[in-house]
């Protein structure tokens, strides 16, 4: 009798699942419906995927400035291999969702930026330089993902010196977004937390640092 009950009940909750699962459905449905008939479905989706994008490069950027925080330990108690695994998974993460939003905006009809426009820096007819600034951003997150796991061969002083381009490429995707979209206006608070997020982490490592005391038997007191 008792199992009859559990299996009624299963039966039930997963009728409620599919029965939520359809209404959601037809309502997603019929909001999306004059979108996709409007033509620009996939403007926003690239836009989507565009803000998609610059959040993860935020994280990655954060987690990068986290490895070398100094509250890192009280933090993240984390071990440093599980740390570097995080890092490279946000890296490969953003890369695919900036290559995903690329292609989505070099195949969007409306803008008619186009694979030329998208690939290479000024060769976009719709809003030139903002366009130009996210492809910039693109080569050089190429540079600093291509040079990752180069740090024994190129020296960590010169390795040190491109992987902090990444701040350049955070810095170039915001202004991209501001200036591309028609939308910045109500999204102006998604990019400042963004900018204001990262910005704390690294001035609050910065300021930290510059407040510890020399390490004993560094020469001059050096950090």
């Amino acid at each position: 009798m008792a199992a009859q009950r559990t299996s009624g009940a299963v039966v039930a909750g997963y009728g409620a699942i599919l029965a939520g699962s359809l209404l959601l459905g037809r309502a997603l449905a019929s909001s999306i419906g004059p979108v996709i008939h409007s033509g620009k479905a996939s403007w926003i989706l690239g836009r989507g995927l565009g803000l998609a994008s610059l959040l993860s490069l935020a994280a990655l950027v954060s987690f990068g400035v986290m490895i070398r925080h100094p509250l890192r330990a009280k933090i993240m108690p984390i071990k440093p291999l599980t740390v570097t695994k995080v890092h490279s998974t946000l890296g490969a993460a953003t890369f695919m969702l900036v290559i995903a939003h690329l292609t989505a905006m070099a195949l969007d009809p409306w803008a008619h930026i186009g694979w030329l426009g998208a690939l290479v820096p000024g060769a976009s007819t719709y809003r030139t330089v903002p366009v130009a600034l996210g492809t910039c951003a693109l080569l050089l997150m190429l540079v600093v993902g291509g040079t990752a796991r180069m740090a024994g061969r190129l020296g960590r002083v010169r390795w040190l010196q491109i992987h902090r381009l990444s701040w350049l490429v955070l810095v170039t995707a915001v202004i991209h977004g501001l200036t591309t979209g028609s939308d910045t206006t109500s999204l102006r608070f998604v990019y400042a937390g963004v900018a204001g997020i990262v910005v704390a982490l690294a001035l609050s490592a910065r300021l930290l640092r510059a407040l510890a005391p020399p390490r004993q038997g560094a020469p001059g007191g050096a950090r």
